[in-house]
């Protein structure tokens, strides 16, 4: 996979040092999502481990309801080094809202940074 561009993406945004339970920001789609981390840190643990792999979880914002859940998708590839991305799709996605939330934070003290996210709703791309 090449590295993505902001140009190539509906939105791009960060996380710094956020916990299991963050949610992104709400966008339209229908029928495909992605999310892309690239360059993923954070604290080390008083033992000296680092993060090294983050689950998310996609969710569709249903008012007045109970939202949907969608797959979780594990990301590892981000904390490998400068430029490393993960990269998670969703597809057959009915039209709504939509959010994910960082649903796990493995190693250091539970903590994520995520340099760039990138998010798309094109699956021409």
């Amino acid at each position: 996979m090449s590295a993505a561009t902001a140009e190539d993406y509906l939105w791009t945004s960060y996380f710094f040092e956020v916990s299991k339970g963050k949610e992104s920001r709400r966008w339209g789609d229908e029928q495909y999502s992605q999310v892309i981390y690239r360059n993923c840190s954070g604290p080390e643990s008083s033992g000296g481990s680092k993060p090294n792999k983050t689950d998310i979880q996609m969710h569709r914002d249903i008012s007045a309801w109970p939202d949907a859940d969608y797959d979780n998708k594990s990301y590892t590839n981000c904390f490998d080094g400068y430029m490393e991305q993960s990269n998670g799709e969703w597809h057959d996605l009915p039209s709504g809202d939509y959010y994910f939330s960082v649903e796990g934070v493995y190693g250091g003290v539970g903590k994520l940074s995520v340099e760039v996210i990138f998010v798309d709703n094109t699956a021409a791309d």
